[in-house]
């Protein structure tokens, strides 16, 4: 009986995060990464939570994507990809992302989770910009859901669900519309041309796959030095939130050696990075598992070449309300509960603070520590 109950919840939770992650690939694509080596990755990723036990998934992030992209130069980009896993593997290796969230303390890393949840509500903001009506059906009815649902252990999942179908039903059926994916596509860049072939014993896929030589330059450093910054950050507030909304820890050098090993073949053949996200199927039943699964089927898709397909069905601005209710309701207000009521208050402010204003967790994180070490010299704490 337990098992047809979680069953339900279960599925549509990696229906969820799968829809979630389409139209972050999308944008991937427009900042003129290939699709299909993404793949590559995510295949790499559920092998990787398999082993470790992981709770903590790992998916396109438009963040990483717009950093990894701020050239247009594909060579560049992708070289950069490929450095920064490389370094970060030997962090993880040595526990050093570990030591590094033990070393900033629970007020640093509650304050810059409180960050991140702000930065997450901002993006509903952002999107209401861009879509209105899709992101304000998307908001309204992630709120319903979450109200709805607040004392069922799977709220999480019926609020991307509930509210991801209802905005892309209105988008289809009401409004009577689909998605110009040609209209994304940023002028200027660099692109991969890949076909939709999705027979793997025709010949003309496997050409899809273009080697991309790595290169070493100032620009690759930096690039890499960006988002490796930005990795550590990511991996401990969003792999600390994902892990909280399942009740248990995750190991940040396990998700950083997952992570790290799964941009390598993407970044070779020009796909984008891929991290670790904020995942509803944390708050599935069997967590592991259900990112374990909707990784599987999320690499399978793209393999396929069906992500582009889904793509026109799919807005971008669905996804608005789950970034409201889990960076609002399940980010900010918790942690910002637990830095007022911790030692080292201050440094959690900061690292809150400067996480929101400069949308990168490491820095929040950097400055955080800066004053719980610092501060006394200053008279800030």
């Amino acid at each position: 009986m337990d098992f047809l109950q979680n069953i339900g919840p279960f599925l549509l939770a990696v229906v969820a995060v799968i829809i979630n992650g389409v139209p972050q690939l999308l944008y991937a694509q427009a900042r003129g990464f290939a699709l299909k080596p993404a793949g590559l990755a995510y295949l790499v990723g559920a092998f990787g939570n398999l082993l470790t036990g992981s709770v903590t998934p790992i998916s396109s992030q438009a963040e990483t994507i717009t950093v990894a992209s701020v050239k247009k130069d594909l060579r560049n980009n992708a070289s950069a990809i490929l450095l920064a896993a490389v370094l970060m593997i030997g962090l993880g290796l040595c526990g050093g992302v570990t030591k590094i969230a033990d070393f900033a303390g629970p007020a640093v890393v509650s304050g810059m989770m409180s960050g991140v949840g702000l930065i997450l509500a901002g993006v509903s903001w952002d999107m209401f910009g861009q879509e209105k009506r899709t992101t304000l059906v998307s908001i309204v009815s992630a709120i319903l859901a979450y109200a709805l649902f607040l004392n069922d252990a799977n709220k999480v999942v019926w609020t991307i669900f509930i509210s991801v179908v209802v905005s892309t039903a209105d988008f289809l059926f009401l409004q009577k519309r689909r998605v110009d994916i040609s209209t994304l596509v940023e002028p200027g860049r660099e692109t991969v041309k890949m076909s939709t072939e999705w027979r793997f014993w025709k010949k003309a896929y496997w050409s899809d796959f273009s080697f991309i030589k790595p290169t070493l330059n100032l620009s690759v450093v930096l690039g890499a030095l960006s988002l490796m910054m930005l990795n550590i950050g990511a991996n401990i507030s969003f792999g600390g939130i994902t892990a909280s909304m399942a009740g248990t820890a995750q190991n940040f050098d396990h998700l950083s050696i997952i992570n790290s090993l799964a941009d390598v073949p993407s970044a070779l053949f020009g796909g984008p990075p891929i991290e670790a996200i904020i995942s509803g199927t944390a708050g599935a039943p069997w967590p592991v598992m259900c990112g374990i699964v909707f990784m599987l089927v999320m690499g399978i898709l793209v393999l396929l070449g069906l992500v582009g397909r889904l793509g026109k069905y799919l807005p971008a601005q669905s996804i608005s309300g789950f970034l409201l209710v889990i960076g609002f309701a399940m980010t900010f207000a918790p942690n910002l509960t637990a830095v007022a009521g911790g030692e080292n208050a201050m440094s959690g402010y900061i690292a809150l603070g400067v996480t929101a204003w400069s949308k990168n967790p490491f820095l929040g994180m950097v400055a955080g520590v800066l004053v719980r070490y610092l501060g006394a010299y200053v008279g800030l704490v």
